[in-house]
């Protein structure tokens, strides 16, 4: 299921946004190979931050970490989306 630009606006903040904004063509069509491999990489290392955050919020949900941490964010799950999106997008213009 694809996000529309309009619900990224609304969801990440700027630094975020202007990450992924690259991810979209023709931005990423008119990159050198080198930044789109470290644009794969922050965009990877983000998305598996949101993943990590996620993760132990479930954990702590079904009892299994001692001190839980803040309940995430509601959108957090469609920002871990969103940047699964756009790395599916670089990850195709780089093969």
């Amino acid at each position: 299921m694809s996000i529309p630009i309009a619900a990224e606006r609304r969801v990440l903040s700027e630094a975020d946004l202007a990450l992924v904004a690259a991810s979209h063509y023709p931005t990423l069509g008119t990159l050198p190979p080198e930044e789109v491999q470290a644009l794969a990489r922050r965009l990877r290392e983000r998305h598996e931050a949101l993943r990590e955050q996620l993760r132990a919020w479930r954990r702590a949900r079904r009892g299994r970490d001692q001190a839980p941490p803040a309940p995430p964010e509601q959108a957090a799950t469609v920002k871990k989306q969103i940047f699964a999106a756009a790395l599916r997008r670089v990850n195709k213009r780089l093969s």
